[in-house]
């Protein structure tokens, strides 16, 4: 599996897209954490009249992890639509019959998709651990890899499952344009509609939907309305890993026996 990742690798270190991205997101998420954090502390001084800027004790040791993969996970749309693209390129340039041509199974193809968006989980955890580092510095917080385990843990998998749906949708569609936009249309507003339905209908039930499984693990800052009713860790947890592994069930099936 290592060779053919090193492989996978190879295909996309010099495409455009994956490199714009890539600094994209990075730079997206220290924006996003500071603009957040600048608010935030903006906000509360008027409250307390500057008394304390952290209220809420968003930034302190136990909660900033907590705090950045939350606003961080805003972003996983980006990576998502690396995913589509570098599939999908392959499928219009043909590079995936050349794989089987090759020897591949058609298992090893998507397997090795797999395992890559299992790589592109860990640097985005990676990533996460480096804007908690510097918004430590900023917030003169004691930085303790030991009190996030847990939320990187929980952000990893969540990454995983945006990631995966992502590939699914390319499976599925085949076309970059089409997957993407069904990608944001499903996930920025179709599923917000789902939610509040329903949460109207069954409460706690809008966390069960295809990527608010994923959300629903880090709910922190809590959130008010269709936010509320969270069943709890365990529960999320166990929905959350079922819900990757029908991802994967269905994009390798969906790949193994469709028309290359």
């Amino acid at each position: 599996m290592f060779k053919n990742l090193q492989i996978e690798w190879m295909k996309f270190k010099n495409y455009r897209v994956f490199q714009v991205f890539s600094v994209l997101y990075l730079v997206g998420i220290l924006l996003i954490i500071y603009i957040f954090y600048k608010i935030y502390t903006q906000l509360i001084a008027r409250v307390t009249g500057g008394a304390d800027d952290d209220l809420f004790k968003l930034f302190s040791q136990d909660s900033i992890w907590t705090t950045v993969c939350f606003a961080t996970s805003f972003l996983l749309y980006l990576p998502g639509m690396v995913v589509i693209n570098l599939f999908i390129n392959e499928v219009n340039y043909k590079t995936h019959r050349q794989n089987i041509i090759d020897g591949w199974k058609r298992e090893t193809f998507i397997y090795t998709k797999i395992a890559l968006i299992i790589c592109m989980s860990i640097v985005v955890l990676l990533m996460n651990v480096v804007a908690t580092y510097i918004m430590c510095n900023v917030t003169h917080t004691p930085f303790s890899i030991s009190h996030g385990l847990d939320i990187l843990g929980l952000s990893f998998l969540q990454t995983f499952i945006y990631l995966m749906f992502a590939l699914l949708l390319a499976t599925f569609f085949r076309k970059s344009g089409v997957a993407i936009i069904v990608y944001f249309i499903y996930g920025l507003l179709f599923e917000s509609v789902l939610m509040w339905i329903f949460s109207k209908i069954i409460p706690g039930s809008q966390h069960f939907l295809p990527l608010q499984v994923a959300d629903s693990l880090i709910s922190f800052p809590e959130m008010k309305g269709i936010f509320d009713n969270n069943p709890g860790l365990p529960i999320m947890l166990f929905a959350a890993l079922a819900y990757a592994v029908l991802y994967m069930y269905l994009t390798v099936r969906k790949y193994k026996y469709d028309d290359l």
